[in-house]
């Protein structure tokens, strides 16, 4: 019954977080950062102001909205960890997921009191960053509380049986998710240099095709061709698994839903372009690279820490014979 609950919370939270990253989305595309003037965290000096523009109700809006959802990871992690006090994957998770949506929260209060400054570009940046960790973190943490059972993870049931992944496609899956990490600060990068015109509404075409970070074409080029190459890693990731590692269902499913978001995200970054910047088209965009990123992490979950010493599949396999 406990771990039932603690899933539906694993859910609102999971939910929470996702509405948290969409309405800073919102808030930066619209430029309504400063619809709560300077103060933090309450809005126009008062918690409830006498008058609220457009501006004013968003950003109002994705504090309420992050504060809820700090409040339920907050919650989650507490209760997760006492439940789970010896899982360390637990505690791991639990604790990505508190930490960074109280750094994202930080950035954005820092963001409020340099509104206008060079220093903004940045930390927007950073805090959109920190809030896609945190969402990845608190979807992976549900994803492995459904995995468990009778309090116990189905990781240690699923350790004897074959199918361990190599050094090698560990450290190819979290390298992956590390550049697709990066890819999405070159996306920041476009969004708050005002890049994402910079080739009009040409699409695959430009007026330049040299990634020039001085000038908005080049910006918009350099982000095209980093978006570019991690689709074609994925591509090149779904013919790995499905040559060396067709049992593994999850592997299997992860890697193919990976390949759908890249395609879907790349889509939606061209509808971006010819659209014109739209707002729904850059809230879709925002959205599946947040699905897109937390796939991969959920990959990387699945096949493990690279650095960590384990037994040969071989040895697995035997003990598991003997049990």
């Amino acid at each position: 019954m406990t771990l039932r609950l603690m899933k539906i919370l694993a859910i609102l939270t999971s939910i929470g977080a996702y509405i948290m990253v969409l309405m800073g989305a919102i808030v930066t595309k619209t430029g309504a950062g400063q619809g709560c003037g300077t103060s933090w965290p309450i809005c126009k000096g008062q918690l409830i102001p006498a008058y609220m523009s457009v501006d004013s109700v968003l950003e109002y809006s994705h504090r309420i909205a992050s504060g809820i959802d700090g409040f339920l990871i907050l919650f989650l992690t507490v209760w997760s960890w006492w439940v789970f006090r010896h899982n360390g994957r637990v505690k791991l998770l639990g604790f990505m997921s508190l930490f960074f949506v109280i750094l994202q929260g930080a950035l954005g209060a820092v963001t409020v009191m340099y509104e206008g400054t060079f220093a903004e570009e940045w930390i927007l940046s950073l805090h959109f960053g920190f809030a896609l960790i945190s969402f990845a973190s608190v979807i992976l943490l549900t994803i492995y509380l459904f995995q468990m059972k009778a309090g116990k993870a189905v990781e240690k049931r699923e350790e004897r049986k074959p199918g361990l992944v190599s050094k090698s496609m560990q450290y190819v899956v979290w390298g992956i998710t590390a550049y697709c990490y990066i890819v999405v600060y070159t996306g920041a990068l476009v969004r708050h240099s005002s890049s994402t015109l910079g080739c009009g509404t040409q699409w695959p075409g430009c007026s330049t095709l040299v990634p020039d970070l001085a000038s908005h074409p080049g910006v918009q080029m350099f982000h095209r061709y980093a978006a570019t190459l991690i689709g074609l890693l994925i591509v090149g990731l779904l013919i790995w698994v499905l040559r060396r590692y067709r049992e593994r269902r999850d592997l299997v499913r992860g890697a193919w839903l990976a390949l759908i978001m890249v395609i879907l995200q790349g889509a939606a970054g061209m509808l971006t372009v010819v659209t014109g910047g739209q707002l729904v088209v850059e809230l879709l965009h925002t959205t599946l690279i947040a699905v897109l990123f937390a796939v991969l992490s959920f990959l990387c979950m699945q096949v493990g820490w690279p650095w960590k010493t384990r037994q040969p599949v071989e040895q697995v396999q035997m003990a598991s014979s003997r049990g």
